[in-house]
């Protein structure tokens, strides 16, 4: 059964008249939006590889992990920088945000599995055309863990997607050389314990996470959708740490850790914040609204002390008018990562 869908708005002009929408998520094959919704198709041109890095587990993608696969020891970090460049040393990253068969949830969600690929590629190419001498590299962004309105038996205000589920998409993203964000909504539930879950796809170099403050309630008793949530500094680097342990044990290229920002709130502390060279903290300006206000809350997150990576989230519904590939890359910073939803 697919999940209740839980969408937060978020309109960055008007942060105190934040408007709640309920919609249920359609079946497979579900034919309940309107077709014109999708952006228009763009010829797929040939983009840059991921960098090649060894230690890819595409001989044993169902291998289980335990839970403390990424934990070198007792407090022990091993030390240095990772040996791997970063996937954005030399590209941009450029992607899809939704979930499968969910319309209203975002872009990813309006195509089926075997076209989101030439997709995706189609809107990098975009940029590719435009940004110089940098790379693009095309990559998905998966929800899941949904927010839901009611709690769930564990309590956790979440439907979690399963993990063969999730792997389909991990082997879209292999055989297509993608990257792969999958983005937590975590509810009432522990974001690491939630990154945890995902270890068996954590060991690809090409699989990253992202975290939704929005819909961290818990320390507001209160629902996802009622308030909006928030994620403090110890919980990031909590996250950070286990991420850390995965790359410096699989020899992998540093791991990518979104999280998603529109209000000052939604993330506690962020003097407090860990910089480690093996995760690269990733603050995408997720408001939705016209360019002005945009760009104002991109330089205040996204270009804020705390991120190492700047990250920008367009709506090809909610922002009018939609920004173009060339106008994001006008911005004073130009954004590392770009989320289409």
């Amino acid at each position: 059964m697919r999940p209740r869908v839980l969408r937060a708005t978020r309109h960055i002009a008007l942060p105190v008249a934040i408007m709640f929408a309920f919609a249920v998520a359609g079946l497979p094959g579900t034919t309940s939006a309107a077709s014109d919704l999708a952006p228009p198709r763009i010829h797929v041109t040939p983009l840059p590889h991921p960098p090649s890095v060894p230690g890819n587990i595409a001989d044993e993608p169902r291998a289980a992990l335990s839970a403390t696969d990424g934990i070198l020891g007792a407090g022990q970090r091993a030390p240095g920088a990772p040996l791997r460049p970063s996937y954005f040393a030399n590209a941009q990253v450029v992607s899809v945000y939704g979930y499968p068969g969910a319309k209203t949830m975002g872009e990813l969600g309006v195509h089926p599995p075997e076209e989101i690929a030439a997709v995706t590629k189609g809107i990098a190419a975009e940029y590719d055309r435009l940004n110089g001498d940098r790379g693009v590299i095309a990559a998905l962004h998966l929800i899941v863990d949904v927010a839901q309105a009611r709690p769930q038996s564990d309590g956790s205000y979440l439907s979690s997607m399963s993990l063969d589920e999730i792997r389909t998409y991990v082997e879209i993203a292999r055989s297509e050389q993608m990257l792969l964000f999958l983005d937590l909504q975590i509810g009432w539930g522990d974001p690491l314990t939630a990154v945890k879950r995902l270890s068996p796809f954590l060991r690809e170099p090409f699989v990253h996470v992202a975290l939704d403050p929005e819909f961290a309630t818990r320390s507001r008793r209160a629902a996802p959708g009622i308030v909006i949530g928030s994620l403090d500094a110890e919980t990031l680097n909590a996250v950070q740490d286990y991420l850390d342990g995965v790359v410096r044990r699989h020899d992998l290229p540093p791991k990518i850790l979104v999280v998603h920002q529109f209000l000052v709130e939604m993330i506690k502390h962020p003097e407090q914040i860990d910089l480690l060279p093996a995760v690269e903290i990733t603050i995408d300006m997720d408001g939705f609204g016209p360019p002005g206000p945009k760009i104002g809350g991109y330089e205040r997150y996204a270009m804020a002390t705390y991120a190492q990576r700047a990250a920008i989230k367009l709506f090809y519904h909610w922002d009018v008018p939609l920004m173009s590939p060339a106008d994001v890359l006008a911005l004073d910073k130009t954004p590392d990562y770009v989320i289409y939803q």
